[in-house]
């Protein structure tokens, strides 16, 4: 056995991944979006931007600095999400679920509200007691489209739950107190002038591995 990173990657039921995320599972991506670049973990000061244009064929056309009006707005939009997605309680949940829709653009909107997305996670924080709290969030490399019209951000959230009825978090693998980590690739598009999450991709939730902990 070998050492890897200290973390343990949760497999949990798809119904809580999806309330935690705030996102449809299997949202796809929306038509003409440029394809996701190759992941990797934030880089170092030598490459002090981690955001690209790209032509239609996914190639690099040149870096985008971080003060570029697109990228600021960009990860406004993106930040803004996450606050309202991770920081949610019992007493909360219907004006953050209501904050979390307004960062959607209208087909991806249409598609939770099909899902009945918004009653399901008022009902399953108010029901098991949950409270959530971010914890921070990193930054990996991100593309917008050469049209300056569609977009794909990489970044990582990290939160913990500080309440919850403890049979359910029991019984979905979850403590209180613990960090978790999940990786998002959200695809934008700017309508009417303002950039709007239109889909997002998620990884299965990690957790620090407790001290010693090596894995195959």
């Amino acid at each position: 056995m070998r050492a890897r990173h200290h973390a343990l990657r949760l497999v949990l039921p798809a119904l809580a991944l999806l309330l935690v995320s705030g996102c449809d599972a299997g949202a796809p991506d929306p038509a003409g979006s440029p394809a996701t670049p190759q992941a990797g973990p934030p880089t170092g000061p030598e490459n002090r931007s981690l955001w690209t244009l790209i032509g239609d064929d996914g190639k690099s056309l040149e870096t985008l600095a971080d003060d570029d009006p697109d990228v600021t707005a960009i990860r406004r939009t993106v930040v803004l999400h996450s606050g309202a997605v991770d920081d949610r309680s019992s007493t909360s949940v219907a004006g953050s679920v209501k904050s979390e829709f307004a960062f959607y653009g209208a087909a991806f909107r249409k598609s939770l509200e099909a899902q009945d997305y918004g009653a399901k996670v008022t009902a399953l924080f108010r029901d098991n007691k949950l409270a959530t709290r971010q914890e921070k969030v990193a930054w990996y490399r991100s593309t917008v489209y050469r049209d300056r019209r569609t977009a794909k951000a990489e970044m990582d959230s990290v939160f913990e739950f500080t309440a919850g009825d403890p049979g359910y978090l029991k019984k979905g693998g979850l403590a209180v107190g613990t960090p978790y980590t999940e990786h998002r690739t959200m695809s934008l598009a700017k309508q009417g002038g303002t950039w709007v999450i239109t889909g997002i991709r998620r990884t299965p939730l990690e957790r620090p591995a407790p001290a010693g902990q090596t894995m195959r």
